[in-house]
């Protein structure tokens, strides 16, 4: 994560946000990838070739490892195993953690960050070749406006997504390589089943607790390097979250074009 910030706060300007609900929409963020990632390679293992789409997926599966493996090392917990070049029954297993629950939510969600980082660099690689402008609000109230105004950003990104796509997403051999690069990187944030019961609570509870530590008057953004990293990692955030939900999109429709064929012609009329 901690890298993820300083590359963020080398690549892009400062801009200006509000304080406290940044966290809250960081948390909102963070957590809309945890379930769109978690939920596309769940449809794709269900309606689609597993064998094909692991070796698809494989790139990203290594990063996905290699970060858990790597936190593993950072915070001391023994990798009883750690297979990253199978393509089948690719995985790492690793014992309890020496500090229960913190550490296991640094190792649950070590893909995120490690994912985001690759991503990063790729499209610092090939010249940054898509950027897609629509984001979501960089600020949260608790309110039932929220739920209209995230339902419609969400369906505003689809658009802006499919169409700067469909404009530009094509045109040269790096806005290709990039796209594919997207697809790989952002569904490989993928946590397994059982990571869910630490990621989501931790987010929740590093959300908040950065939330209230803000209103209190602890502010660590009076720290100018972790403000504007924090800032402008928003930018990354809107991006794989306007990837997945596109792809999501893309996906839904594509299966329930399929089934809406089988229900038609696959049976027989007596």
């Amino acid at each position: 994560m901690i890298l993820l910030f300083f590359i963020l706060y080398k690549l892009y300007p400062r801009q200006t946000r509000s304080p406290e609900t940044v966290y809250l929409a960081f948390t909102f963020g963070l957590i809309v990838i945890v379930f769109t990632s978690f939920g596309i390679e769940k449809l794709w293992s269900k309606y689609l070739n597993v064998k094909i789409v692991k070796s698809f997926l494989f790139p990203g599966a290594v990063i996905h490892e290699l970060s858990h493996a790597l936190l593993c090392l950072v915070t001391g917990t023994t990798i009883k195993e750690l297979n990253i070049f199978k393509i089948e029954n690719s995985g790492i297993q690793y014992d309890r953690p020496k500090v229960p629950y913190l550490f296991d939510f640094f190792i649950t969600t070590s893909p995120i960050f490690g994912c985001a980082v690759i991503l990063i660099v790729t499209s610092i690689i090939l010249g940054n070749p898509i950027q897609v402008s629509e984001s979501l609000p960089n600020e949260m109230t608790l309110s039932m406006k929220l739920v209209f105004d995230y339902a419609k950003n969400f369906l505003d990104m689809i658009w802006v997504t499919l169409n700067l796509f469909w404009k530009s997403g094509f045109q040269s051999i790096s806005s290709i390589l990039f796209i594919i690069a997207s697809i790989i990187f952002t569904v490989s944030m993928a946590p397994h089943k059982s990571d869910i019961k630490y990621i989501v609570p931790g987010f929740i509870v590093l959300g908040t607790t950065l939330f209230f530590l803000e209103i209190s008057g602890i502010s660590l953004l009076d720290y100018k390097w972790w403000d504007q990293a924090l800032q402008n990692s928003w930018k990354i955030v809107t991006y794989i979250i306007s990837m997945l939900l596109t792809i999501l999109f893309i996906t839904s429709v594509i299966i329930g074009f399929i089934k809406g064929i089988k229900l038609t012609f696959g049976h027989k009329s007596g």
